[in-house]
């Protein structure tokens, strides 16, 4: 405990947890591969739809990647054609935090096969027999960490990952400079590409303590029904609607969104895009190119989502 000295920043706590049962690292992909390697796997099944992040993780440890295809529904064609053996696994992505229920139904038979990817579903309980990883910095303002859930024992770093470079972007977009914080929040995730696993920063595990929790699942869900109620008509994802506390609401149309992105920019909107990658087959690619993927987040107000909308609507 250190009494007097310089300042700080006044932030409340809520105690806030994350899974307590989860070993925590500085990333989702550091978490696979701490995983990987303490499992020994060597074959790992893929949907060929998936941030290209993860794969030089699984190069560096000689994991031979099979990618299985996903339906328009964005669920495997055909996981029985995928062999689960004590060396090989099956990962499965979590798209967008919208797939909870269907991913409990294909690991019923034989959840040890699966590896869940919930990067975007923070908030989806970890399935027992299953091995889970999650990303946290997708939805907190936080500089990073990732989480893992599984059976096995994992050797944890001594090592913790030192964060206090990689915050500026974090105090920027809060006080309203978000283009100014831009090129440091690429400086930070640059810093996550190094996949070797560290404990999760000590300014990641305060802010989290930080996190209004409760705030961030009651906007989630209410500005996502919103966005639901007023794309459904328009929407080619046949999305579920209740209890959904998702990454983000993915608005899929017939034709390419890349105009309507540019237009957006110019409007001071900025959306993410998921994923340009050259593993993406013909579901991947439609996704890439015809998706407009629009927050939801407890940083946008009503309004800001209804002028969203009408944006949207009249440049579609």
């Amino acid at each position: 405990m250190a009494i007097g000295g310089y300042n700080q920043l006044s932030l409340k706590s809520f105690n806030t947890q994350l899974d307590i049962k989860a070993y925590q690292f500085q990333s989702a992909r550091a978490a696979l591969y701490a995983y990987l390697n303490s499992a020994k796997i060597k074959t790992l099944y893929v949907p060929n739809y998936i941030c290209d992040s993860i794969f030089p993780a699984l190069e560096s440890l000689n994991v031979n990647v099979i990618f299985y295809s996903i339906n328009d529904l964005l669920l495997p064609d055909n996981i029985s054609e995928c062999t689960s053996t004590n060396d090989s696994k099956i990962l499965l992505v979590n798209y967008f935090g919208l797939l909870s229920e269907q991913i409990k139904i294909l690991t019923t038979i034989r959840p040890e096969s699966f590896i869940v990817d919930n990067s975007q579903a923070l908030f989806c309980e970890h399935i027992e027999g299953t091995t889970s990883i999650y990303s946290p910095r997708k939805f907190l303002g936080i500089p990073d960490g990732g989480l893992l859930r599984t059976s096995i024992n994992i050797d944890m770093p001594e090592d913790c990952y030192d964060a206090s470079k990689n915050c500026g972007h974090l105090l920027l977009r809060a006080a309203g400079y978000v283009q100014a914080g831009y090129r440091q929040f690429l400086e930070a995730e640059q810093a996550l590409e190094c996949f070797i696993p560290k404990k999760m920063s000590v300014i990641s595990a305060y802010l989290i303590n930080c996190a209004d929790i409760n705030l961030i699942k009651e906007t989630r869900q209410r500005n996502y029904k919103f966005l639901y109620s007023k794309f459904k008509s328009l929407n080619q994802l046949q999305l579920p609607i209740n209890g959904q506390i998702p990454l983000c609401y993915p608005l899929k149309i017939s034709h390419d969104v890349g105009s309507v992105y540019k237009q957006l920019i110019n409007n001071a909107i900025y959306l993410p895009r998921y994923w340009q990658s050259e593993c993406n087959g013909k579901v991947g690619f439609n996704m890439f190119n015809s998706t407009l993927f629009l927050p939801i987040d407890e940083r946008v107000s009503y309004a800001e989502l209804l002028q969203l909308v009408n944006f949207i609507k009249k440049n579609l």
